[in-house]
């Protein structure tokens, strides 16, 4: 009885699998992102600050008609010293975030979690500045019944850094993707996305400063 071989049931000769390879530093894990999901991510972003910039219009158009009414209730007052430090540090901290982006893109991971760390930091900065200008004001007998004008204050800066804790929430986690050396020049869908959002609340911040600084 004959045997039956490869060569004699006319099938394809058979192939060994591919194995993932490891110790590699993080190189094998870098992966491609996929073009859709890079697309859905950047248009879900966009749609959020379109979002939030209704939010923060319609407090600024309440604004502008309250203060617009003829009432003697509006008072100036002003603004913490220390509000001028924390958009140096907010502004620095969104130069440094863009620059890590940059140099992951050549493939400068070291150099990017370098850079990407340090702007964490100053994030996390500018939130305990916020805090500290907020016990200032408190200090000063300017709490957020005073008046309309302290009142919408702490309004659009509250709500701005809550805007900034989500933007850190979502910049932290690229951090300690970056540590793990899970990222690459494949694979930086996130890192863009957590940038622009976060260029996006440096300049919400500066309309907001000038807002208070030249008009209100």
């Amino acid at each position: 009885m004959a045997t039956l071989t490869q060569s004699n049931i006319g099938g394809p000769p058979p192939t060994t699998p591919d194995l993932p390879t490891g110790g590699g530093g993080g190189d094998d894990r870098d992966r491609p992102d996929r073009g859709g999901s890079r697309q859905a991510s950047i248009t879900g972003i966009v749609v959020l600050m379109c979002a939030s910039i209704m939010t923060f219009a319609s407090f600024v158009s309440a604004m502008v008609v309250r203060r617009g009414l003829n009432t003697m209730d509006w008072h100036h007052f002003q603004l913490p010293r220390i509000l001028w430090w924390n958009t140096g540090v907010l502004i620095v901290s969104s130069i440094l975030i863009d620059a890590a982006r940059r140099v992951l893109a050549h493939n400068r991971r070291k150099t990017f979690n370098w850079l990407w760390t340090a702007g964490c930091v100053l994030g996390i900065t500018f939130l305990v500045g916020q805090i500290i200008a907020w016990t200032q004001l408190e200090h000063r007998g300017l709490y957020i019944g005073k008046g309309p004008a302290t009142a919408f204050f702490y309004v659009l800066t509250w709500s701005h850094a809550a805007h900034v804790i989500g933007a850190l929430c979502a910049v932290l986690y690229v951090e300690y993707r970056a540590l793990r050396w899970e990222l690459g020049p494949g694979r930086r869908t996130m890192v863009v996305v957590s940038a622009i959002f976060w260029h996006f609340l440096d300049v919400l911040w500066l309309g907001i400063m000038g807002l208070f600084v030249f008009w209100a």
